[in-house]
């Protein structure tokens, strides 16, 4: 058995070939939905089995998706008026619709990239013992594909709502595949057919998000192994970012001994400035300079600030659609920050700051993922659904290693590992509670990957926990809205 698969990430020419078939495809949805949707299941799951039993690999497992999406095109040839009769066609019709084989293969001749299709189209209602059409093959003279397309053509109009179906359970429609080996169907392919679609319950996964899906996987698990092997170097924090910690720690710490850190980074003090200026800090006369900046601020909430500045340096791609996402992640990340803040305020907890770089660095790991994703050589045609999916189940692991390296403590750690969970109680860190809230809050405000389910946030375990109700968290979103209207642009 050839171990080599399919590609999960479709090369361009194969891509195009795919979009052409999807075009085609649509034509026959216009047509009569139910073909469409047929022919979408054959496809799926003939390449879904024949990669499952090893029967084909490599670009023929390509080839068997695409045919099994285009292998009735020839039903365009064929009066509307015939194709959506449920009922018996007389037998003329039926000879119409015996020759959309043929004609199928003389529209798909205008693309000669189809060319290995053809004969897959053309033979796909051949039987075994030599009573299918139009040629009337039989045994192995009807080509591999066309034998396995035959079989899920067949079994998908006995057991769904396609065209003349029978309306028969999975169960039924293998049995009478089963009686028909060797006579319609090829009997070598049938023990392996009929295991596979017991396993699958008869239902049609999607082969190329599947496909994707897995590639995807291994390539998050090669980057947290390379990340842990420090075979990718992490992004550094700025120095300024530590030097700014030890200095707060002092008690004896002056506005002038933190200015004179800041202004060793000019765009991160011009930032900052910005940011004081801006109507979310509102105060008594101008901010000019670095000095004028951390009263406005506050020593606590200069140094949320420049981390937050230093941290959107992270949000950058070179690919558009990378970079659309992370600046979503960005606004994600804001978003929940300030509400984090704003909650722990509107509970009187200490430090509401350090909840505000808890709420600002809570899905880091997401955003190492996509950048490391990002940098992997890739053709167009992926899903992009598929990656967070994948990133949302990887990226706790490798934030909390981040983390770490940047020299944030434990209670960060425990945000990143438990802010997603549901099973809350009473002993549960309210710094987990509050930024839970808060990343429940920004899908209520569109501002995560994930929608919002409509729930009443009071109603959120977090929530019930915390004490909070509707009005408090009504006005804390509708606060968050208003700095993040102000301040986002700023970083």
């Amino acid at each position: 058995m050839n171990e080599k698969s399919a590609p999960a990430v479709i090369p361009v020419e194969q891509e195009q070939l795919l979009e052409i078939a999807r075009m085609v495809v649509a034509m026959l949805g216009e047509m009569d939905i139910r073909l469409k949707q047929h022919a979408e299941r054959v496809a799926n799951l003939c390449a879904g089995f024949c990669e499952n039993a090893g029967i084909l690999s490599g670009d023929e497992l390509m080839h068997i998706y695409l045919a099994g999406l285009l292998h009735d095109i020839g039903y365009v040839s064929i009066p509307r008026e015939v194709l959506k009769r449920d009922q018996s066609l007389s037998e003329e019709e039926l000879l119409q619709v015996k020759k959309h084989p043929v004609a199928g293969v003389q529209i798909l001749s205008h693309y000669k990239r189809f060319e290995a299709l053809l004969p897959v189209v053309r033979h796909h209602h051949e039987a075994f013992d030599g009573s299918g059409y139009p040629d009337k093959k039989k045994g192995q003279d009807i080509p591999l594909g066309a034998r396995l397309i035959h079989l899920f053509d067949c079994f998908d109009e006995l057991s769904s709502d396609y065209r003349r179906a029978q309306g028969m359970t999975s169960e039924e429609a293998l049995a009478a595949i089963r009686e028909k080996a060797g006579k319609e169907f090829d009997p070598d392919l049938i023990p392996k057919f009929i295991a596979f679609m017991e396993s699958h319950a008869g239902k049609a996964e999607d082969f190329l998000l599947k496909k994707q899906a897995a590639f995807v996987k291994q390539s998050f698990a090669s980057i947290l192994q390379k990340f842990s092997a420090g075979k990718i170097v992490p992004p550094a924090m700025p120095q300024v970012v530590f030097e700014l910690r030890n200095v707060i720690k002092r008690q004896e710490a002056t506005v002038k001994d933190v200015a004179e850190i800041l202004e060793k980074d000019p765009v991160i003090s011009l930032r900052l400035i910005s940011v004081a200026k801006s109507p979310a800090y509102k105060g008594y006369g101008d901010v000019k300079s670095v000095q004028a900046a951390v009263p406005r601020l506050g020593f606590k909430e200069t140094l949320s600030m420049v981390v937050a500045i230093s941290n959107k340096s992270l949000y950058e791609a070179k690919l558009p659609q990378f970079r659309v996402a992370l600046d979503k992640m960005w606004g994600h990340s804001l978003a929940c920050a300030y509400a984090s803040k704003l909650i722990a305020q509107s509970l009187f907890l200490n430090d509401p700051e350090i909840i505000f770089l808890m709420g600002l660095i809570h899905d880091v790991g997401k955003v190492i993922l996509l950048r490391a994703f990002a940098e992997i050589p890739q053709e167009k045609g992926f899903d992009f659904e598929t990656v967070m999916t994948a990133i949302q189940e990887a990226h706790q692991s490798i934030g909390n290693m981040l983390l770490k390296r940047w020299g944030f403590g434990d209670e960060f750690s425990k945000v990143i590992s438990l802010h997603e969970g549901e099973n809350f109680s009473s002993q549960t860190n309210k710094e987990i509670l509050v930024v839970h809230l808060a990343n429940m809050l920004t899908r209520k405000m569109g501002l995560s990957f994930f929608e919002w389910d409509g729930k009443d946030l009071a109603e959120v375990s977090s929530a019930q926990l915390l004490g909070l109700s509707s009005d408090t968290i009504g006005q804390v979103e509708e606060k968050v809205k208003e700095i993040i209207k102000d301040v986002a642009h700023l970083f």
